[in-house]
């Protein structure tokens, strides 16, 4: 995944909004990187220009100037998205261009590897067949794995059934009834996946209703 500039800014509070345009507006004058921005950078200056008199005014104003500081709001981060697309277009993922540019860039995913083995607790269900798990919710998980198979279990996981789950509690059906079983699970990430490798939780022996 490659970084680049953040088209949306909408998350920004009204006065943080000032400064990130005209931050933006700085870094850009001059700048030989991006020669013709879009919009220009006069249009820029005049919507900051707009929507800073409009965020005074509405500080202590009443409802039509409140509105009136939404729209040039609204006004000025549409323009900062159509000049992020322009400066993501021209630098064409070269960081450093794009840092000069006073955008906030996107950062790379980190790396989570594979991650520590969670806790289990499987419970039983409401109906036969059925048992309820939950598993220690576990930071930076794209999911969960469980892993079950009746007794005596066997050493190769890939001989166990398995269930790829999102919810760290949920129900597992249509098991065995009046069967023992064992269970375990692990937390997954993409590179536990792509290796094939998990941390297991210890294993839990149920028998099933």
């Amino acid at each position: 995944m490659k970084q680049k500039a953040l088209i949306n800014c909408s998350n920004l509070k009204d006065n943080e909004l000032i400064n990130y345009a005209q931050n933006i507006f700085s870094k850009l004058t001059g700048n030989t990187s991006f020669l013709t921005p879009q919009p220009t950078l006069q249009a820029l200056q005049g919507l900051i220009t707009a929507y800073s008199a409009a965020f005074v005014k509405a500080i202590d104003g009443n409802k039509a100037d409140t509105a009136n500081k939404n729209a040039t709001r609204l006004s000025l981060e549409t323009a900062l998205s159509t000049l992020a697309n322009y400066v993501n277009l021209t630098a064409n993922y070269d960081l450093v261009k794009l840092e000069s540019s006073g955008f906030t860039i996107s950062k790379l995913p980190e790396s989570v590897g594979i991650l520590d083995a969670p806790n289990l607790k499987i419970d039983y269900g409401n109906n036969s067949g059925e048992v309820n798990y939950e598993i220690t919710s576990t930071p930076n998980a794209s999911g969960y794995i469980i892993l079950y198979t009746p007794l005596p279990a066997p050493a190769d996981n890939s001989l166990w059934r398995s269930k790829t789950v999102s919810a760290s509690k949920g129900t597992i059906t249509n098991l065995p009834h009046e069967t023992k079983l064992i269970f375990k699970a692990a937390a997954t990430s993409s590179e536990a996946n792509k290796m094939g490798q998990y941390n297991f939780s210890n294993p839990v022996e149920r028998l099933v209703p």
